[in-house]
């Protein structure tokens, strides 16, 4: 009979504070940490969570593995006073992991504490619950060990349809969604040969947004905004959002689109990786539905990167440069097929806007780059991004002086434009910088302390200068 086991191996408990002398706090002290710190000024939280990760079985190769992790908050001056964060269970089977529940997920090709973040999918907003399958990179037969490939497929749910309904401004043309779904698949490739240093990794995401209930929905052959629309949720929607084939929206009419809401993007990362250091360069092109999938409107929009990460030593561990330009859209000019006009155009893409879904956002944070300005920052509550097209220069750098103590370091530098259909009245140049300390005392191992203070300058977000002071106590349980 097998032994018993404690319920969890790892418990840990975290409390955090954050002041400002701005409306909002500063972009880097809340942005692209997975929606636990709140945009507002003046917030906090308390945080408890336990996970565990094991074999199962006799197996010494260890091919099958469980984990779970249960991760919840409360939080004052946020969007909910009351988080589920995490909550999941997942199993490993030699190259296959299957994940049911509400997961933090990292960027692809990324160093998650330097970056700026994804343009498709990034660490900016609250994980949301779904179950997905992985499957690790395997080597193609047949070509000398060249080329393998992997794979990932999630369905997941939107759980902020409450908070969207009563943070919407009372206006019948601000339209906002409940339980949206949204289907992900990705593949990955990589080139090399075997054990090689230097590897090539070309990959494409592309998520859909389908489902739910629209309200307040305004044009597209539905005009009485209380009416709402409650979209297709059965398996030819689950088909159509897969393969986008033959399929639009109820309210597209005559000039039929894509079902619900597509985005995606080709990322491009190039790889050298000896035993002491890494460099990497990276590309990411953004796509909104279909105009952006070949290269016939040009590669204007982008996220460019170099990473490096340097041999031990006390003062400098990793350096990442990032530029992004999301200016271009596919140009700025749209217009559908009609019978006096025979030729479509398909500019103004409006970056994680969509007319029937509250567009690529989670919480009012978006899901993407938090350089594109989230709505939960919109005074008039409106859920729409309002700037998404914008030009940056980002630096981060970070260092481990000793086991006990790390630090990081961002700046970022942007200008804005706002959007095709509201531009703003003058670009708009704004600054964002973050220095971050963290620290493990001799005398009590099992608490870690950050320090973090931040700075914005811009009419965007607002001037801003912030500090932040987060605790958080980990201890392991033994293994009956």
């Amino acid at each position: 009979m097998a032994s018993a086991r404690l319920i969890s191996q790892t418990v840990f408990t975290e409390v955090s504070g954050t002041v400002s002398d701005g409306q909002y706090a500063p972009l880097w002290l809340s942005s692209n940490r997975h929606g636990v710190i709140s945009p507002y000024a003046n917030s906090s939280y308390e945080r408890v969570g336990a996970y565990d990760s094991f074999s199962l079985g006799k197996d010494s190769a260890k091919n099958t593995r469980f984990t779970y992790c249960a991760d919840i908050m409360l939080s004052q001056n946020a969007v909910s006073k009351f988080f589920i964060h995490q909550l999941y269970a997942e199993l490993k089977y030699r190259k296959f992991t299957f994940t049911l529940g509400q997961k933090e997920r990292n960027i692809e090709h990324r160093n998650d504490t330097l970056t700026s973040g994804g343009l498709s999918n990034g660490i900016n907003a609250q994980p949301m619950p779904g179950i997905a399958v992985r499957c690790d990179y395997f080597t193609v037969p047949g070509l000398r060990k060249w080329l393998k490939v992997r794979g990932y497929l999630g369905v997941y749910k939107t759980t902020d349809g409450k908070w969207q309904k009563n943070w919407v401004a009372d206006d019948p043309y601000y339209h906002y969604t409940s339980n949206i779904l949204l289907l992900e698949k990705s593949l990955f490739l990589k080139i090399a040969p075997e054990d090689s240093k230097l590897f090539f990794e070309p990959s494409l995401q592309m998520i859909t947004q389908f489902g739910g209930t629209s309200y307040n929905v305004y044009g597209r052959n539905h005009y009485d905004t209380s009416q709402p629309i409650h979209h297709p949720e059965n398996l030819k929607a689950f088909w159509n959002a897969f393969c986008h084939i033959g399929s639009n929206d109820v309210t597209d009419g005559a000039h039929p689109n894509s079902l619900g809401n597509t985005l995606g993007s080709y990322n491009i990362a190039l790889t050298w990786k000896d035993t002491d250091w890494m460099a990497r360069a990276y590309f990411e092109r953004f796509f909104e539905d279909q105009s952006m999938l070949t290269v016939q409107y040009g590669i204007f929009d982008h996220l460019l990167g170099i990473e490096v990460e340097l041999p031990k030593n006390r003062y400098l561990s990793g350096i990442v440069l990032e530029h992004i330009s999301t200016k271009d859209q596919s140009g700025p000019i749209y217009h559908d097929l009609t019978e006096n006009m025979p030729e479509s155009y398909t500019g103004t893409d409006d970056y994680y806007n969509h007319n029937l879904y509250s567009g690529w956002q989670h919480w009012g944070m978006g899901v993407g780059n938090p350089l594109i300005t989230s709505p939960v920052y919109n005074s008039n509550h409106q859920l729409r991004f309002r700037n998404n097209r914008v030009k940056a220069w980002h630096l981060g750098v970070q260092g481990n002086p000793s086991e006990r103590l790390s630090w990081r370091a961002l700046t970022t530098l942007t200008q804005n434009w706002g959007t095709y259909i509201e531009p703003l009245d003058d670009i708009v140049n704004t600054q964002h910088y973050l220095l971050e300390a963290a620290y493990v005392p001799a005398f009590m191992p099992k608490l870690k302390v950050t320090l973090a203070a931040s700075l914005d300058h811009g009419k965007i977000l607002g001037n801003s200068f912030g500090a932040q002071c987060t605790f958080r106590y980990t201890i392991r349980l033994p293994r009956r």
